[in-house]
């Protein structure tokens, strides 16, 4: 499916959020570990909006891999990269975020963005996440989620419901893709419920952060730091 989308992503991303998220990407590079030569991993990279927004917002980031399942949007981000001459510090690759071939401890962080609620089994995604993080590293993930705000979720449901999923079809061509957006939605953890599935994936520290009301919600997991 998402294959089938590539062409027209990120122009229906920055459309139908109104622009927003690209603010919500840039507002990941502030929960980055505070250090030096930061190696990053972005999953479900789509075509790398997200990598590439931390790599030009964050010089520390020296090493960056980003990995997804669909190879046609894996190609858009690669010729990105090359427009941006990142490509010294990123690399792309096909992966699955529910069995990630990498060692233990490899990255000072894990992102994922608008990726999460797509993968076959979240607590095994987090899990990976949590095995490849070094000590003290930080598991960032964005995603959807409801506003808590009643007359502020009821506007976000009918845009979502009713405007939303003919726009991305009409200009996608791609009917099933943006009715398949507001079902996974609406019907996937958010908040504290999400919170206690990071918990449970062991990680030690968890909290949230809420975008724009709570359309969107940053989580950020830190595991523990063994020597401390």
């Amino acid at each position: 499916m998402f294959d089938r989308i590539a062409h027209r992503y990120d122009l229906l991303n920055h459309l139908l959020s109104f622009g927003q998220d690209i603010l919500w990407r840039r507002k990941m590079s502030r929960f980055l570990p505070q250090k030096e030569d930061i190696r990053l991993l972005d999953l479900a990279t789509g075509t790398g909006d997200q990598v590439i927004t931390l790599l030009k917002m964050n010089p520390a980031i020296t090493r960056a891999i980003a990995t997804d399942m669909a190879e046609k949007m894996i190609a858009v981000g690669v010729e990105k990269a090359k427009r941006l001459n990142l490509n010294g510090r990123l690399r792309y690759g096909t992966g699955d975020a529910t069995a990630l071939q990498f060692k233990d401890h490899s990255f000072d962080a894990v992102t994922i963005s608008f990726g999460i609620r797509n993968v076959t089994d979240v607590g095994t995604a987090l899990r990976e996440m949590y095995r490849v993080l070094r000590p003290d590293g930080r598991a960032l993930i964005l995603e959807f989620s409801l506003p808590k705000n009643t007359l502020l979720r009821n506007l976000y449901l009918f845009y979502f419901r009713n405007i939303l999923p003919g726009l991305g079809s009409v200009i996608s061509g791609d009917k099933e893709a943006y009715y398949y957006l507001n079902r996974t939605v609406e019907s996937f953890p958010y908040g504290d419920d999400f919170l206690r599935l990071m918990q449970k994936s062991g990680f030690e520290t968890v909290f949230e952060t809420p975008l724009s009301g709570g359309i969107a919600t940053i989580y950020c997991g830190i595991k523990a730091d063994t020597n401390s």
